[in-house]
């Protein structure tokens, strides 16, 4: 089972692309000429978005770490 995970965007890095939302397979990332957008309850952790991004601008925070 996938871990769960946030996707952040660094948006200093983010040139708005569209790249990691192409390629995510549950739709959980949209792109638009305003900005970012990630949707938690969609997300799989696949981490696919990740590895796409030509510039390095997403990275994965665990969720369900209770402090």
């Amino acid at each position: 089972m996938p871990e769960k995970i946030r996707v952040v965007v660094n948006e200093d890095r983010c040139y708005l692309c569209g790249g990691c939302a192409g390629v995510c397979p549950a739709l959980a990332i949209e792109v638009h000429a305003s900005g970012w957008e990630f949707f938690q309850d969609r997300c799989i952790g696949c981490r696919i978005c990740i590895n796409a991004c030509p510039v390095g601008a997403l990275s994965a925070e665990p969720l369900g770490v209770k402090e």
